[in-house]
């Protein structure tokens, strides 16, 4: 109730003022736990708003007068036996003598107000002073690329390293901060990676690895509410809900929620339940099942409300944070860019043999922002040569349109076809027979 209240005064022409009053009124009423006594308190609040004063422009102590309004309200409704919290009674104690507290908060704001005058003439007095000229590098290149070239100095991000540790958190050289409060083991990490070309003849040559190879980006499919501070409280719940459940199902390695807080889930060294039956080839091996190979990140968001980047999706600081994450991950294992790749193009059925069983970021996922290549230009393998085809619900979650990487998926197994003297189904056929044999060996160690 209390929060259709904040939100209906937000949305009909308020002043900033009066939509301040409503959050503080929103605020107030959660300490009022019967819903009759909180309908009642919010028709008191609203009704019995403190007249605007010059004082209310002063951040924090300019709500004083509202607090002390909403605190008397709240206490006419409280049991009379309950005492005050230790909230109010402070407020209370501050309105009391509120124009002392104006009076040095107007000081406060003045000195603050000169410090950046002289910083800011400071800075402009530096800016106009020309720097000393830099001696000329050997080279004869004054900007001294060839210098830092000649030591071996590394500016890549790539190259990334833990910097600080704390209670709940890890911080590292690029400014990746994760959160840790949520971390929880998994199953061990163990699984096969198969060479392409012993794989297409018909040998079995695989070695069994235990480092992550990949990074595989998800989202969550979650219910959402438009990120907007009016919801904050809401937003913060629905993330905090979202990161438990993750954790009790051991979902994914990482989780990014919509303010761009990174949290661990499941170890780096240990297995998540996030990737089902799937496939995928950077070229030279094949992955199957890549729960245990590759690393799950996952976007708390939606696909299918519009852009999949923007207001509809995900935001820019769930896009910087899974910048930043990429690079600690890639530079700790030596993943591959060609192993950073989404769900919705490694996703199979083996059932149907199509592709697409889950179709989270089969289309629209920003690869350049994150730094890395556009894996919509990589051919599948799946369907070119390990006989999986898809459907047109697939291509429906895509947007409706076909990808530069399936279309060449359907060219090379139409080509590969010709050259056999088999047809399309026949290709497939004898790609599936290589499939099943690394699905059942891998099936096998998940099994054990």
């Amino acid at each position: 109730m209390a929060h259709d209240a904040q939100t209906r005064g937000a949305g009909s022409g308020f002043s900033p003022q009066d939509e301040r009053y409503a959050r503080l009124v929103d605020q107030y009423s959660r300490y009022i736990q019967s819903p009759v006594l909180r309908l009642k308190f919010l028709n008191n609040a609203l009704r019995a708003a403190p007249p605007k004063e010059f004082w209310a422009r002063l951040p924090m102590v300019g709500t004083l007068p509202e607090r002390a309004t909403l605190i008397f309200e709240v206490s006419k409704l409280m049991p009379p036996n309950s005492g005050l919290p230790i909230a109010f009674r402070v407020t209370s104690l501050l309105y009391r003598v509120r124009y002392a507290v104006y009076a040095l908060s107007l000081v406060l704001a003045i000195s603050a107000g000169a410090s950046v005058i002289y910083v800011a003439a400071r800075l402009a007095s530096n800016i106009s002073t020309p720097p000393p000229s830099a001696p000329e590098s050997p080279a004869g290149n004054s900007d001294g690329t060839d210098a830092f070239a000649a030591k071996g100095v590394e500016l890549s991000l790539d190259h990334v390293w833990l910097a600080e540790t704390g209670d709940g958190y890890e911080f590292y050289s690029n400014s990746a901060r994760v959160l840790t409060e949520f971390e929880t083991d998994g199953k061990e990490r163990r699984f096969y990676s198969f060479n392409v070309d012993a794989l297409f003849n018909d040998s079995d040559q695989f070695e069994m690895r235990s480092k992550p190879v990949g990074i595989l980006y998800h989202i969550s499919e979650s219910d959402l509410l438009p990120f907007a501070g009016r919801y904050n409280s809401s937003l913060q719940g629905r993330s905090r809900a979202l990161l438990e459940y993750a954790r009790e199902k051991k979902l994914y390695n990482y989780l990014i929620d919509r303010f761009g807080r990174t949290y661990r889930i499941v170890r780096d060294e240990q297995t998540a339940n996030h990737a089902g039956n799937s496939v995928w080839s950077d070229g030279q091996q094949v992955y199957v099942n890549l729960s245990a190979s590759f690393i799950g990140i996952c976007f708390e968001g939606k696909s299918g409300m519009g852009d999949a980047v923007g207001p509809e999706g995900i935001n820019e600081a769930q896009i910087y944070a899974v910048r930043v994450l990429t690079a600690v991950l890639r530079s700790k294992y030596e993943i591959a860019d060609a192993n950073c790749v989404t769900h919705g193009l490694v996703s199979v059925n083996p059932s149907n043999r199509l592709m697409g069983y889950h179709t989270d970021w089969v289309a629209g996922f920003p690869f350049e922002a994150v730094g890395l290549s556009n894996k919509y230009e990589t051919e599948l393998l799946t369907i070119s040569r390990l006989g999986f085809s898809y459907d047109q619900p697939y291509i429906i979650a895509a947007g409706g349109k076909r990808w530069a990487g399936l279309e060449r998926a359907d060219a090379t197994l139409k080509e590969r076809a010709k050259n056999e003297g088999a047809t399309v189904e026949d290709a497939r056929r004898e790609g599936w027979k290589i499939f099943q044999r690394a699905y059942t060996k891998q099936r096998e160690m998940d099994n054990e």
